[in-house]
């Protein structure tokens, strides 16, 4: 078994949630003093490693930490030990791969690097997000660092296989609760009512057909997954709720969405007399590949595949690519079963080629 594989097991075992990555960053802690490389805490749980070439520069990498509140149901030998919780979404191979890296570089001639290496162990990816107040701790300025690369598990490219485009790659993710207030009253007396259940079907209606003015080659989701109102069928209900997502990769298209909803709203409560609350997160920002960093990687792997379109799901590695240039990359493990399932697992010979790619990296010109 090689080493990479031994460290995605070991951390598939001690899988922890958002903030709580005492062990997992224990472990991965422990592997990084062997080496010949400045260890380096951030935030509470997290880690780096800096590799210091005495280059005037340095090229950052990203691997995230944190685990699912998922029971796993993968049967595997080394399956989590945590109840309830689960590796279901790769960290820990992504974790894997950045000490095996890690290990490479401990191992090369530094007189021949173009770039330092700084090597990001990230808490909390899969809730508030962990890259921000990484961000906000100064790393970045401290080791002068001008790019930064992350890489994740696909299971929906070939394995072993690289893939990223330019531009657009995954997508600014905002979660919406629109809350509709009108005032029951029996089905044959409507007219004492303000049906919530009408006007939440109404503004339905309303906001799909707003979404529909949004030029095509502009990527965007609005749509609902949740619309509750009423217990009864005779009795009109006082209040609907609507639960959604909305989606896009420009701010100004982001914005507009926001403000035509509240402008559709505004005319239905004045239409209706009913009240309505519209709540939405910020969420994380489009991860926007840089295209001039994207082109030099390119010319450095030449196996690399070019995504037709970008992903419409989010990633917090974007806080990183609106302080300093950054491309993001997916690592195939052709399994189709899809991240955030009880029963995700991978081939872990993948991880080798995660590594190759990263050492193919390494001395990128910045």
């Amino acid at each position: 078994m090689n080493q990479a594989t031994q460290f995605r097991r070991d951390l598939h075992q001690i899988p922890e949630t958002s903030f709580t990555e005492f062990k997992t960053k224990e472990y991965v802690v422990s592997v990084l003093k062997t080496l010949h490389c400045e260890v380096i805490e951030l935030l509470e749980t997290g880690a780096a490693a800096y590799f210091d070439a005495g280059r005037p520069v340095t090229l950052a990498y990203r691997a995230d930490m944190d685990a699912l509140p998922i029971q796993e149901e993968t049967g595997l030998d080394f399956a989590s030990r945590h109840p309830g919780k689960m590796h279901a979404c790769g960290h820990d191979g992504h974790m894997a791969m950045l000490l095996g890296f890690a290990q490479e570089l401990d191992q090369l001639d530094r007189s021949g690097w173009k770039n330092n290496i700084l090597l990001i162990f990230q808490p909390s990816e899969e809730t508030v997000g962990g890259a921000k107040p990484i961000c906000d701790t100064g790393i970045f300025e401290k080791y002068n660092v001008k790019a930064i690369f992350g890489t994740h598990l696909w299971p929906f490219i070939p394995a072993g296989s690289i893939a990223s485009r330019p531009d657009e790659m995954m997508a600014h993710a905002s979660e919406v609760t629109v809350t509709v207030k009108g005032k029951s009253t029996h089905c044959a007396k409507p007219d004492e009512g303000i049906d919530a259940l009408a006007i939440g079907a109404e503004l339905l209606c309303r906001l799909y057909a707003m979404e529909k003015k949004i030029a095509p080659n502009q990527y965007r989701i609005l749509k609902f997954g949740n619309f509750h109102a009423g217990t009864v069928r005779n009795i009109l209900p006082e209040t609907a709720v609507l639960e959604g997502s909305y989606r896009s990769f420009q701010d100004a298209t982001f914005d507009w969405m926001i403000d035509q909803t509240k402008a559709i709203m505004r005319q239905l409560e004045q239409e209706t007399g009913c009240q309505i609350v519209f709540d939405y997160t910020e969420g994380y920002p489009a991860v926007i590949n840089d295209a001039p960093l994207f082109a030099k990687a390119q010319a450095l792997l030449p196996q690399l595949q070019v995504l037709d379109k970008p992903e419409m799901i989010a990633e917090d590695f974007a806080f990183y690519q609106r302080k300093i240039p950054g491309v993001f990359f997916f690592l195939g493990t052709g399994t189709g079963i899809a991240l955030h399932n009880c029963h995700f697992d991978f081939d872990e010979q993948v991880l080798q080629e995660g590594i190759k790619t990263d050492l193919a990296l390494m001395n990128i010109d910045l």
